[in-house]
């Protein structure tokens, strides 16, 4: 992921734009701490560095001693939900984009850190996110545990079409649900759909991971669906639904679609 230079440099880009000298800043997932440490040699007065994950913060640890910023940076060994900083931050940075978009739990994340973080004239970190999706006539070789692949150009028989979009300054809620049809752009049968994220940083700072454009770390999301056959213009609509996972909330979403 921080090798991935699409998602990486827009998004240091968005944050050397955005903090400001004596700035707050929450950084949730902070995984190996590159973006908080951004984040305090921009000139932030106290980064507040989220993880769940032991063994990453403890490198995240390592890496804010080497770049000489550890006095800037306290680091929260839990969830956001769990987490408090005493404060109101100027800035929050909310790096957990899916394949999917908003199924790792993006949007729950960021309801509860606006209301207990964020002060009132604050920026977020994407700005806005959308899901973008397309039908495929042939299913690429998936990630079993994912659920993510390379979705071919090739085998794209539907416009790109934008399925979902959440500007993170306005309200929004912690779950999706999409019906949404797509225009085939030939005739032909529909065996899947390939979902991606496109992520806007900054007003500039854009990560695309769509099928048409470089590929990310993210490639794309892949649901296989019972195959229907179409002619050229015909629309094929799709139902989509990403959610919390009733099991578990705070760190599982759920993903549900079906011809619609």
């Amino acid at each position: 992921m921080i090798g991935d230079s699409l998602r990486t440099a827009p998004l240091i880009s968005a944050i050397r734009n955005t903090v400001k000298a004596g700035d707050i800043v929450v950084d949730i997932g902070t995984g190996l701490g590159i973006l908080a440490i951004e984040a305090a040699k921009c000139g932030a007065k106290t980064v507040h560095a989220i993880e769940i994950d032991a063994e990453a913060i403890a490198m995240a640890r390592k890496n804010a001693h080497t770049a000489g910023l550890h006095e800037k940076i306290i680091f929260h060994e839990q969830l956001s939900f769990n987490s408090e900083i005493g404060c109101r931050a100027d800035v929050i940075i909310c790096e957990t984009v899916g394949s999917f978009a908003f199924d790792e739990n993006i949007l729950s994340t960021l309801i509860d850190a606006k209301k207990r973080f964020l002060s009132a004239d604050g920026t977020i970190i994407p700005q806005k996110l959308q899901l973008w999706g397309a039908g495929l006539s042939k299913i690429p070789a998936t990630n079993r545990i994912s659920e993510t692949g390379k979705a071919d150009s090739n085998h794209i028989v539907t416009e790109p079409t934008l399925l979902a979009a959440v500007d993170f300054k306005e309200s929004f809620s912690d779950s999706i649900h999409v019906k949404q049809s797509l225009k085939c752009i030939s005739d032909c049968e529909i065996k899947g759909f390939a979902l991606w994220p496109k992520a806007f940083w900054g007003k500039s700072d854009i990560t695309d991971a769509s099928p048409f454009s470089a590929p990310t770390h993210w490639e794309q999301g892949i649901i296989g669906i019972e195959p229907r056959r179409f002619v050229r213009n015909e629309k094929a609509t799709l139902e989509f639904i990403i959610g919390p996972h009733p099991e578990n909330p705070m760190l599982m979403t759920e993903r549900l679609w079906r011809w619609a």
